[in-house]
């Protein structure tokens, strides 16, 4: 039987991670076509389409779950990670953007001034986009790593 590396997620957890972070993409990509480019004839003329409410309520609620898994890492996978300085400018790089991501979400939510919100959106935005390729450059170098890790040596 092969020995598992200790800094691997457990399938349960990187399940977890591919499937919220998966949801947080789309459902921000969706409000965000929705919102630049879709409007729909109301009473008074165009208005943002009715989903955008929806889209961003949904966003909300699995970024929360998501912070959650992302929290669940730090004891084991960061920790360690850090420790042995594997795979560490992607992770730092990641952690850094989701960083950055809950403090803009946390503007966008709070902030009141619509030009300083405006600004915050568009960072929001593109944050979230450069996101999902670093977390696949992360996923992707660990992996291979671990495939270095479990070759026999001669």
């Amino acid at each position: 039987m092969k020995k598992r590396d200790p800094s691997r997620l457990p399938r349960w957890q990187e399940w977890a991670v591919y499937v919220s972070f998966g949801l947080l993409i789309a459902t921000g990509i969706v409000w965000l076509v929705l919102e630049n480019f879709v409007r729909v004839d109301g009473q008074f003329g165009p208005e943002p389409h009715p989903a955008e409410h929806w889209l961003l309520v949904a966003h909300g609620l699995v970024a929360y779950a998501f912070l959650i898994v992302a929290g669940t890492m730090v004891p084991v996978h960061i920790i360690l990670g850090w420790n042995a300085r594997r795979n560490l400018k992607s992770g730092l790089a990641f952690a850094g953007t989701l960083l950055l991501l809950a403090l803009t979400a946390l503007g966008l939510y709070y902030l009141g001034d619509d030009v300083l919100r405006s600004r915050f959106s568009t960072i929001h935005w593109a944050l979230g986009l450069v996101a999902l390729p670093l977390l696949a450059i992360h996923a992707l170098r660990g992996r291979g790593r671990a495939v270095t890790i479990r070759r026999p040596r001669k």
